[in-house]
């Protein structure tokens, strides 16, 4: 069983997690190295959100946008891949495992000739789907073999089949799903422990309405009908036999399930003898007709957002163990199914429980079963030997249904754990060794399984946090806490312990043990006030991915273990101090790391996630521009290196939370660069007027010999407010602000605002098909889009309706930008509860950065009592003090650098005096107005916007 409770900001050991049902999809990336031998053709998975289930048909999709884009798309068909399944009634299960819903997903065919992930995004745009990705293909892991072995008594002594059945031959109400390539259901051997569905008799009539016609024997998926009975590539004929053939009947070979019944569900077409077609819909089928276990002796290297929904309906809504085969590549890689959450993973051992020679291995494998010259049934009526982790896979289902079978009230998860734990330890074998840890708890055990009776810890959720920004870097004191819970028997004094795997000199870990001592089943405890302790040491390289073991014991009898991975000394930082939490990368994206919205805070407000992606542009021409935000085919560009890693500035900050980092665009295309340096900083305040903002500063010099006249740099913001299908853009020119909003619900603001001299500029894009109106980005965003979004103004987008999804390119430009010379620029990113809060803290943003290196002080003095009202002020400022005695006061302006703009000299008496300041021949930005009187100074900050 996967257990994978990740929650922090960083990537950790690739499992795929079911989708968000709150969150919609944005875009699809390809995974990399994917080929279109990987996926079916012209086909889409993808899963309509919730809030459209009134359109959801068994046939059809009735919501407009989508049918609009199924109609440019040519597609021919549209199916509800499990039109029988229910969607769950309440969110979570007695343990607080998410349900999930599978009856908002479909399929998908088209005929348009256009790429998959084209296609993909297209249905994406339409802002009503969770997601969309391929149908992935699934092969079959046999690799034929002329054996030597004429029995099976090797393998079955090994893993103590006999034994075992002394203690139980199985329970026939325990049934084993054999989703595979169809079955010989008339094989002498296999005939008696068929499941037969006695409510529903082939009679052309649907008895029980299910929505299958006379699935007595099982069900035929690929052909939709009721005869499993074609098995053109003898698979899964032979993996039924390895779990289910008929045991003790005086012919043929023994199923390590014995009296258990299987199910046989058929998922290939009738012309494929590799492949798996429907594995899924097959997966579900199973769990919804009374399987216990559920053998997959197929898989891919690619995972989807769709399959782990359907394990997770499989494993938590229906209570089954779903169990995979590791794969036959013999690498060290996960494979999926096996390796998603809730999947007990098996990897295929000899009869001499060495890791057969083409078993994958991983750390996402639980157990291993004997995989090599297995003897079982094939159609037609008949026997032969083949070998692959297809075969460990309904080995370990066999014995799998005897643990339910001897344990009925048992959960799917409780049956994986009781086969885990219960293994054989096999690394201590020469050719093991090299796969430590990647062979799960070791080779099954039969006998062990039924008659031990032992504890099973898993820590879940795992937590990693340094106690700031979460970002985890030199010298950062991590914490790693959760929840520890026993899934069976009883723990007397357990105890778990902390270690580094790989990568351990750059780290030493404090605190390594915890104490969980008693726990039943089902029990649980959490580390929260004395968690495990990783220090990072300062020799760490940068991104560097530590593989970390927790180690349990409970007195002599179990021990276990558990891992997990973090990258280290990561490349981007975290700031988190004010109402404003985001991301700053050292390569000039922002809001998340990742080429996807991956590591990374994003953009939030109040906890309210903002934005999708982002980051600096700058560019001379529609050629010449560099950048790291997404690209024509929605893969973003990365023109920018790191030479200089983002971090806090602690030696001589000039706000709470400094960050300072470099960068080049040395990873341009040679037409495109521009041969910059750039000094990058950010700045966050805790101040009251200062919590709504984070201001990012970028020191651009110019490396190469041309002189560049015409350049602009500007902030590129896919704004995602609440639901961002109903976002707005608008500006505020006065204030160089551009901004965008939710139209519904509480209507949160986000902006960017320019805060350096230049010129200012909006440019508002409607991300939609079409562009409605502008430019067209839903489709990629090429390097001339990005020039003319950086150049050109377009102050609204969402404008009619209730909005759409938006994109807002703030810049600043053109700038003359002169060989070996340096221009400043600088942002303001703010958020707020409505536009006038939005717009003052823009105004304090303005304060905050014109000030911000300013030698000026503020000199503060009771006795004068000045005030300056209005502050901030455009044309007319009144200045009030108390005159302390007849002596002149003067009175002079200042702007940040200290120049002297105005000075005035007033004869004054003692007492009250209001004077008014004519503000109309300075220029907006901030002034210093200081109040001289005998020995009395007084100096106050004023901010002129008009």
């Amino acid at each position: 069983m996967k257990q994978l409770y990740f929650i922090f900001v960083l990537a950790f050991i690739s499992k795929a997690f079911a989708a968000n049902e709150h969150q919609l999809q944005k875009s699809y990336q390809a995974p990399q190295h994917l080929s279109a031998a990987d996926y079916v053709p012209n086909t889409i998975i993808l899963k309509l959100h919730s809030n459209y289930r009134q359109l959801a048909l068994a046939d059809r999709i009735n919501e407009p946008k989508l049918a609009s884009v199924f109609q440019e798309l040519g597609v021919t068909k549209v199916r509800k891949l499990f039109p029988f399944s229910k969607a769950p009634e309440k969110a979570t299960n007695a343990l607080g495992q998410a349900l999930a819903d599978i009856t908002l997903i479909y399929e998908v065919r088209f005929t348009a000739d256009i790429q998959i992930v084209e296609a993909i995004n297209k249905c994406l745009k339409t802002e009503v789907l969770v997601y969309a990705e391929p149908k992935f293909t699934h092969k079959l892991f046999l690799t034929p073999n002329d054996a030597s072995l004429s029995n099976q008594n090797a393998w079955l002594t090994k893993i103590q089949a006999y034994n075992a059945w002394n203690v139980s031959t199985g329970d026939t109400n325990v049934v084993i799903g054999i989703v595979d390539s169809g079955t010989d259901i008339d094989h002498p051997d296999l005939v008696a422990n068929l499941k037969k569905n006695y409510n529903d008799p082939i009679n052309g009539i649907d008895d029980d309405n299910d929505g299958y016609v006379d699935n007595f024997n099982g069900w035929d998926i690929s052909e939709s009908d009721n005869n499993p009975n074609v098995d053109n590539s003898d698979h899964g004929s032979h993996v039924s036999g390895c779990a289910a053939a008929a045991t003790n009947n005086a012919i043929g070979v023994a199923g390590t399930g014995f009296n258990c019944k299987f199910l046989p569900v058929k998922c290939a077409a009738q012309a494929s003898t590799t492949s798996i077609d429907n594995g899924y819909e097959g997966i579900t089928y199973a769990a919804d007709h009374g399987c216990n276990i559920i053998n997959c002796s197929w898989g891919g290297g690619f995972s989807g957002s769709m399959e782990q929904d359907v394990i997770t309906y499989a494993a938590i809504n229906r209570n089954c163990l779903v169990m995979a085969a590791a794969g036959n590549d013999n690498v060290d890689a996960p494979s999926y199914p096996a390796a998603y959450q809730y999947v007990t993973s098996v990897a295929a051992t000899t009869n001499s429980d060495l890791r057969a020679n083409f078993s994958n291995y991983n750390y996402s494998v639980d157990v291993c079963a004997p995989g090599s010259n297995i003897y079982s049934t094939i159609f037609d009526n008949t026997y032969t030997y083949n070998s692959g982790t297809s075969m460990a896979s309904p080995v370990a289902a066999g014995a799998a249904a005897l643990i339910k079978s001897m344990n009925p009230s048992f959960t799917g998860l409780q049956v994986g754990e009781q086969l885990r734990v219960t293994c054989t330890d096999i690394y201590n074998l020469p050719f093991n060794t090299n796969c430590q840890g990647r062979l799960g708890k070791g080779r099954i055990n039969m006998s062990a399984s039924l008659t031990q009776h032992l504890p099973s810890v898993r820590m879940e959720p795992i937590n990693i946090t340094d106690g700031n920004d979460d970002t985890f870097v030199i010298n950062d004191t991590l914490k790693v806490t959760g929840k520890f819970i026993n899934y069976l028997s009883q723990t007397t004094n357990c105890m778990v312990t902390l270690t580094a795997i790989t990568n351990s000199q750059y780290v030493t870990i404090q605190n390594a043990s915890f104490t969980i001592g008693a726990l039943n089943t089902f029990d649980s405890i959490k580390n929260t006030n004395s968690p495990f302790k990783i220090i990072i040491k300062p020799n760490t390289p940068a991104n560097t991915k530590v593989l970390f073991k927790l180690s349990y014991v409970d007195g002599t009898a179990y021990t276990d273990l558990q891992t997990f991975d973090a990258f280290l000394n990561v490349d981007y930082i975290n700031i988190n101090i004010n109402n404003i939490a985001t991301t700053i990368t050292s390569k000039g994206r922002l809001f998340y790391n990742a080429d996807t919205p991956t590591q990374g805070l994003g953009f939030q407000y109040k906890d309210s996630s903002m934005v999708y992606d982002g980051g600096l542009i700058i560019g001379v021409s529609n050629t010449q521009l560099v950048n790291t935000v997404r690209g024509a085919s929605t893969t973003p560009d990365n023109d920018f290196s790191s030479t200089l890693t983002a971090s806090r500035n602690v030696t001589a900050p000039h706000s709470d939370f400094d960050v300072t980092g470099s960068f080049n665009d040395n990873n341009a295309a040679a037409a495109a660069k521009l041969n910059l340096s750039i000094d990058h900083f950010a700045y966050a305040w805790t101040s009251p007027n200062d919590l709504d903002y984070v201001i990012v500063e970028y020191k651009i010099k110019n490396n190469s010999t041309t002189d560049y006249s015409n350049l602009y740099a500007g902030i590129f913001t896919d704004w995602d407010i609440q639901n961002y299908s109903n976002n707005k853009s608008d500006v505020d020119a006065s204030r160089k602000l551009g901004y965008a909003y939710c139209s519904s619900s509480t209507q949160l603001y986000a902006g960017v605002k320019v805060l350096t001299n230049g010129p200012f500029n909006l440019y508002a894009a409607d991300n939609v098909t079409g562009g409605a109106g502008g430019v067209d980005l839903s489709d990629g965003i090429t390097t001339a889009e990005k020039f003319q979004i950086l150049t050109t103004s377009r102050t609204q987008a969402g404008a009619t309706g209730t909005g759409a999804d938006v994109i807002n390119t703030v810049s600043t430009g053109p700038l003359t930008l002169k060989s070996d010379s340096t221009v400043t620029v600088a942002f303001a990113l703010l958020a707020g509860d409505n536009l006038a809060k939005l717009q003052a803290s823009a105004d304090f943003a303005q304060v905050k950065y014109d000030g911000l290196y300013s030698s000026i002080a503020e000199v503060k003095n009771s006795n004068l009592g000045m005030q300056l009202f209005p502050n901030p002020a455009a044309n007319k400022c009144m200045l009030t003090l108390n005159s302390l005695s007849n002596e002149k006061a003067s009175i002079s302006i200042l702007d940040v650098m200290g120049k002297l703009v105005y000075e005035g000299s007033y004869k004054l008496g003692i007492g009250k005096y209001n004077i008014d300041l004519n503000l109309t021949d300075l220029t907006n930005g901030v002034y210093y107005v200081k109040v001289s009187q005998s020995k009395n100074v007084q100096t106050e900050k004023l901010l002129i916007q008009r």
